[in-house]
């Protein structure tokens, strides 16, 4: 209903507009002047829905009444808006064709054609505009904002880095994060060519612009893994999800994978240590959850029924936590006769945690199983933390080669 209004409320107010500069002009010929005819005659093709007849009399009236402009550009908008990227599109060609445009307005003009662009996903088109708008002295910025959505769209990193650079200088705050990520984005290209020099010079970059970034850590990890540094692995690991605690899902199961690769009979001792610091002094559940499962591993049961009453004293309780109640449930010689109905009620809580969204945006509120780095909807960067759900199959995964090798 406001987006109706909107449709009827543009032409007048530009009519308003038009009268209000003409108010010395006499009123015989006022009345008789072109423009506004073809102004009330687009209120009325709009009046009678036939869209598309108003939308080629405001078009024409570009031509005609130089005075039009921003009402044409306002007009393009709620095109775009409303997803009709093409008529946008039309309005804003007819602008910049248009010769006696000024300078800015040509500018204005030409930025809202990238913006249309970009939304059509014609990237090569929405590129060139832009482009050409870099240096403009009203809509740089603008045009520096649409390159950078191109460049990580189309994954074009070392651009990015460039045109990122460009508003860090212009003081933009978010904009160290993004060039971090860019530079993490390079560092994981170059892991998945094994080139660990390059990764390595990448991950050192992102941390120079944001000290302590959790996913430069976690490069540092992997370069360090591959490169048999295993306990400096395990530190780097330990010291992202100290600094995210929220990105437990992620990395927990990682720091446990690691200790398998650790040498020597005391590498349990050591993941112990790793998950009871981040237990006590982050309030990481997951990594409580893994503490509780390594106890009951090595016998300890009365601390692992202790872990496990945390837990379950949370509130709401972590269904994952319901889950190991269970598991310890079935065990019991009081319910042995009710067995296969704990089977049943463990089964019901594991499908229900392999269903469950393990990460949510803090920005847009979006939700998903999988991590990534930039969030699909509001295309922030390092916005997705962990819901802190024990659900990734790889701690189950660790948890087994662990008891098989140690069983040998």
């Amino acid at each position: 209903m406001i987006e109706d209004w909107f449709w009827l409320l543009l032409p007048v107010a530009a009519a308003s507009g038009w009268w209000a500069a003409r108010r010395g002009v006499p009123e015989e010929e006022e009345t008789r002047d072109p423009a506004l005819d073809r102004y009330l005659q687009g209120v009325r093709y709009l009046l009678d829905d036939r869209t598309d007849d108003a939308l080629q009399t405001f078009i024409e009236m570009v031509e005609v009444d130089h005075e039009t402009f921003e009402t044409h550009v306002i007009l393009g908008r709620l095109f775009r808006r409303r997803g009709e990227v093409d008529r946008a599109i039309r309005i804003h060609q007819n602008l910049v064709a248009r010769p006696a445009l000024t300078d800015a307005q040509r500018a204005q003009a030409l930025c809202e054609l990238g913006q249309d662009f970009l939304l059509a996903g014609v990237l090569d088109r929405a590129e060139g505009v832009f482009r050409e708008l870099m240096n403009s002295p009203n809509q740089a910025s603008e045009a520096l904002e649409g390159l950078r959505h191109v460049y990580e769209t189309q994954r074009e990193w070392d651009k990015a880095i460039e045109v990122g650079n460009r508003l860090r200088a212009e003081g933009s705050p978010q904009e160290p994060l993004r060039v971090a990520h860019y530079h993490c984005e390079l560092a994981s290209e170059a892991l998945e060519r094994n080139d660990l020099a390059e990764a390595s010079e990448r991950a050192g970059q992102a941390e120079a612009l944001v000290p302590g970034l959790s996913r430069a850590l976690l490069l540092k990890s992997e370069i360090a893994e591959r490169e048999g540094r295993i306990r400096e692995a395990i530190d780097h690991g330990s010291d992202a999800v100290a600094r995210t605690p929220r990105l437990a899902p992620l990395l927990v199961p990682r720091l446990e994978q690691l200790h398998q690769a650790l040498p020597g009979e005391h590498r349990l001792a050591a993941l112990e240590q790793v998950l009871t610091d981040l237990a006590e002094e982050r309030g990481v559940t997951m990594a409580r959850i893994a503490l509780m499962r390594l106890y009951r591993r090595t016998g300890r049961m009365d601390r692992a029924l202790h872990e496990l009453g945390v837990i379950l004293a949370q509130r709401p309780v972590p269904t994952s936590g319901l889950l190991e109640a269970v598991r310890w449930m079935k065990v019991l010689p009081a319910v042995q006769s009710y067995v296969s109905e704990f089977t049943a009620f463990e089964k019901a809580l594991s499908d229900q945690l392999r269903s469950q969204h393990l990460y949510q945006c803090t920005n847009c509120g979006y939700q998903g199983r999988g991590h990534v780095w930039q969030c699909p909807s509001c295309r922030r960067w390092d916005t997705l933390r962990g819901l802190d759900f024990d659900i990734d199959q790889t701690t189950e995964d660790a948890e087994a080669a662990l008891i098989r090798e140690e069983s040998h």
